[in-house]
């Protein structure tokens, strides 16, 4: 995963649907990179023969159901590719990489897509609401050669896919008991995250543990526990007061995209951790815009470099108004 930079202000607060039949190739098109956080791409299913081919959007996947099924698939020049929605996961689209083709965002079962692929070639797409969670595939016209992911193990169908552990960001969230997925909150302009939740053997979670926003959204961590909780995300700089309130409230806007770690101090090693997904997730620039304050206030000012981050002030705390008051 490549290393986050920021810049910042943050503000403290009161599927087998076939099977490989060809060798993954040393040369050709390179697909791992595309295809990095995408669960089940470990191999290109032959769907070569048929004029017509069927892909399911919302398939079981990347944490929930944010896949398609099958994520790669081979098919002969001129063959048409429908894409058949699900209906699970919330809505998708399908918009090619290229821009050469785009579905209009739909969330219904049996909703289609379709589009013929005349030429050889690699075709891969996404879905933009879901792309940083993994929802990719790519569609192999003719004989052209891939290099994808892993071992090349076959790729399970949708049904088998929907049992898979949901992906625990390089371990971060491999001990968080309350974590089963990526919710996805994207399209939201403010998303609360409560604080001291039940988990990890008591009150002693973030929930969600993870959430996927749009650029731009503000993240609202609220205090619902009895006992001394923070939040605190070291490699990107913001940090809460360590406090024992119910209510009280720490919040930071998210722009650009990215992926922020973060957990509470004082119990992250028993699991009290979270992630924050931002727009099209890992890059090398996670930005962050500043708010008004609330509650005890903390600002960490900053501007944006090329490719890092200029703190221009750390947090210090003072007081500050209530969520919901007027600036």
């Amino acid at each position: 995963m490549p290393t986050r930079r920021a810049f910042m202000t943050a503000m403290a607060g009161a599927g087998a649907a076939g099977v490989a039949s060809r060798p993954v190739a040393a040369a050709g098109t390179d697909l791992t990179e595309w295809l990095a956080e995408t669960d089940d791409a470990g191999s290109v299913v032959d769907r070569t023969g048929n004029s017509e081919v069927t892909v399911t959007v919302g398939a079981g996947g990347n944490g929930g159901a944010f896949g398609f099924g099958p994520p790669v698939v081979r098919v002969d020049p001129g063959t048409t590719v429908t894409w058949e929605w699900t209906g699970n996961g919330g809505s998708h689209n399908v918009v090619a990489a290229d821009g050469a083709f785009e579905s209009q965002l739909q969330g219904s079962q049996d909703a289609t897509f379709s589009h013929t692929f005349e030429s050889t070639g690699v075709s891969k797409y996404y879905c933009g609401p879901h792309k940083a969670m993994g929802m990719r595939g790519a569609v192999v016209v003719g004989d052209e050669a891939v290099t994808l992911p892993g071992d090349g193990t076959p790729t399970p169908t949708p049904e088998s896919a929907s049992g898979d552990e949901p992906r625990s960001f390089d371990g971060w969230l491999a001990n968080t008991s309350n974590y089963d997925g990526v919710v996805d909150r994207t399209g939201e302009d403010t998303v609360t995250v409560e604080v001291g939740a039940p988990g990890n053997g008591g009150q002693l979670a973030f929930a969600p543990a993870a959430v996927h926003v749009s650029p731009g959204t503000t993240v609202r961590w609220e205090w619902v526990g009895p006992r001394r909780y923070d939040v605190a995300d070291p490699e990107l700089g913001y940090e809460s007061a360590q406090v024992a309130d119910e209510g009280y409230g720490y919040a930071v806007e998210f722009g650009g995209d990215g992926v922020s770690k973060y957990e509470c101090t004082e119990y992250g090693d028993r699991g009290m951790r979270g992630v924050v997904l931002v727009g099209d997730g890992p890059r090398e620039t996670l930005s962050w815009r500043g708010l008004g304050a609330a509650g005890i206030v903390g600002t960490v000012l900053a501007a944006p470099l090329a490719l890092g981050v200029r703190l221009h002030g750390r947090t210090a705390t003072r007081p500050g108004k209530s969520f919901g008051d007027d600036e």
